[in-house]
């Protein structure tokens, strides 16, 4: 099966962190979730992947092309990557400045820039948006802002850090949507996650990073029936019991 992204045996350090020997396949059209405990080197590992980060050594490959210094305008073209708070992303003094940013980048005409910011703006429901300031918006309305921003770029993978976090119901259900028809269009995904809804009900696979090294990367139903990978996602069963049993009804 072709993979959207690969690494093999990667090596990191830096002062006293490192990622050790590494692997990790992203399929297209994938979902996978990256969990870990604060610290377990999520971060580090999507900074990597972009190229931001140079490895000790091993290598990661973007739809088989090496990511290195050469290749990097090509590759960046091909992966978009979401913040987890939006305050990183948006910088522009409009909504429609900050969408077309990339798209001029990549050297579009003005007629092409027009049209994949009225379209991303309106896959992400930001449309009438398009002249507001990006600091008068909510949390959660910023963050389709910024994922609009990426997918004018048409990339053909998402990195998505904490996708959810800071969202109410509504919105999270609208980024599940919108994601979801993303990933119809053949959109790879590859985002971190503390919560284990979006483990149970979102991730077709899941990698867990412990302490640097990569203890699993598989299907998501045999990650959380391993009691050792449960320990880095968290024993959300056992603490509901508990919690329970505070307020006496257990």
């Amino acid at each position: 099966m072709t993979c959207a992204i690969e690494i093999n045996n990667l090596c990191f350090s830096y002062n006293d962190f490192s990622l050790q020997n590494v692997n990790l396949n992203l399929h297209l059209a994938e979902q996978k979730a990256l969990v870990g405990l604060n610290g377990s080197g999520k971060t580090t590992l999507f900074k990597l992947i972009l190229g931001l980060l140079e490895p000790k050594s091993g290598s990661i490959h973007i739809f088989e092309r090496k990511v290195e210094l050469e290749n990097l305008w090509e590759i960046r073209k091909e992966v978009g990557f979401l913040f987890q708070s939006p305050d990183d992303q948006l910088f522009a003094p409009t909504v429609w400045e900050d969408v077309a940013f990339g798209p001029r980048n990549l050297g579009m005409t003005i007629n092409e820039v027009e049209q994949q910011v009225n379209w991303s703006l309106d896959i992400v429901g930001m449309s009438d948006f398009f002249n507001r300031s990006v600091n008068q918006m909510s949390h959660g309305q910023a963050k389709r802002v910024a994922l609009a921003g990426i997918i004018a770029m048409r990339p053909k993978i998402l990195l998505l850090d904490e996708p959810f976090a800071g969202l109410d119901f509504p919105m999270v259900s609208t980024m599940v949507d919108i994601i979801h028809n993303l990933r119809n269009e053949g959109i790879s995904v590859l985002y971190t996650t503390h919560n284990r809804f979006f483990l149970e009900n979102w991730a077709d696979s899941i990698a867990v990073l412990h302490e640097g090294k990569m203890i699993y990367d598989g299907p998501t139903e045999h990650a959380l029936e391993d009691s050792s990978i449960n320990q880095q996602t968290g024993n959300w069963e056992e603490l509901s019991l508990r919690m329970k049993r505070y307020r006496g009804i257990a």
